[in-house]
């Protein structure tokens, strides 16, 4: 059976614009220089916030991962310890426990120069586009859905899509994945989670909570203002 990353909980209802308030926090992140993994630290979700969470260190190189077709790659390097072709200034690694029974949430965030943020968000929105399945490292994905835009920050794109697992007596299983990349100035904030079948008992996967994502967005927001 295909190695699972982690988990993923919650709801992503469409609503997740955070309103700014005292100017535009996001015109400053595209004028200051990236953070640092300090800054990263600082800025992420935490348990002040309310939330339970673990890290693991992630390099700031460039992924290297590429998908099956390859214009799939930026989709790809979102699954798991989430990442993008591109080089970072610095990048974190969360993961965010889910309440009761309910699995968790893997965040990234990572600094970048403002128009490599850009280029992080157009890709990855192209490939949701254009993509409907792909093969990596020996996993195969399909049905990949472009949702509606979710309003995260500045610019936000969330997909939902099914990884096939089979089991060595033959027996192949769907498993949903749900993701979302999104822009706030120079920082980008990649959430991505999944359900097994088993723990859904029939129901439709719930995908990334948006009050996760929200109060990320508010955050970096309210960091970036005061920097």
């Amino acid at each position: 059976m295909v190695a699972f990353l982690v988990g993923a909980c919650g709801e992503s209802h469409g609503t997740g614009r955070v309103s700014s308030e005292g100017g535009s926090p996001s015109a400053k992140g595209a004028a200051r220089g990236p953070w640092t993994e300090a800054d990263l630290n600082k800025v992420a979700l935490g348990k002040g916030d309310g939330h339970k969470f673990g890290s693991m260190p992630l390099s700031a190189s460039p992924s290297e991962r590429r998908a099956d077709p390859v214009e799939c790659s930026a989709i790809a390097q979102t699954i798991g310890q989430s990442s993008s072709a591109y080089a970072a200034h610095a990048r974190i690694n969360r993961q965010y426990s889910g309440k009761g029974t309910r699995p968790a949430v893997v965040m990234t965030l990572a600094s970048h120069k403002i128009g490599d943020a850009k280029r992080v968000v157009g890709e990855f929105s192209k490939a949701a586009e254009k993509c409907t399945a792909y093969k990596e490292d020996g996993r195969s994905f399909e049905d990949i859905d472009l949702q509606a835009d979710p309003g995260y920050g500045d610019e936000s794109v969330s997909l939902r899509l099914f990884e096939t697992v089979s089991y060595p007596d033959g027996v192949k299983i769907r498993v949903p994945h749900a993701v979302v990349v999104l822009r706030e100035g120079a920082t980008i904030a990649m959430f991505h989670s999944f359900e097994r079948p088993a723990d859904l008992n029939g129901k439709k996967s719930n995908g990334i909570p948006d009050q996760l994502v929200e109060d990320q967005v508010a955050k970096i927001r309210k960091f970036d203002g005061a920097k």
